[in-house]
């Protein structure tokens, strides 16, 4: 099967919650891949594409970097 027929359905659901006396917020982002829940409901895109890959069945190896003017 050529790649363009297999088609990769990725949803990203943001949400923010917070209790009724305002003290808390719970929020995140929830993803699925092919309507399938992935575990870790985040807001950074770090885990967010890490945990994609490792459902998809990558052996990933993640590197960031960071450039702040201080």
């Amino acid at each position: 099967m050529d790649k363009k027929d297999n088609k990769l359905v990725v949803e990203l659901h943001e949400y923010s919650h917070s209790c009724s006396d305002g003290c808390c917020t719970d929020y995140g982002t929830m993803v699925k891949v092919n309507g399938v829940e992935l575990p870790f409901h985040n807001t950074d895109t770090y885990t967010i594409v890490e945990q994609i890959l490792k459902h998809l069945g990558y052996d990933v190896e993640m590197k960031d970097s960071y450039d702040f003017d201080e």
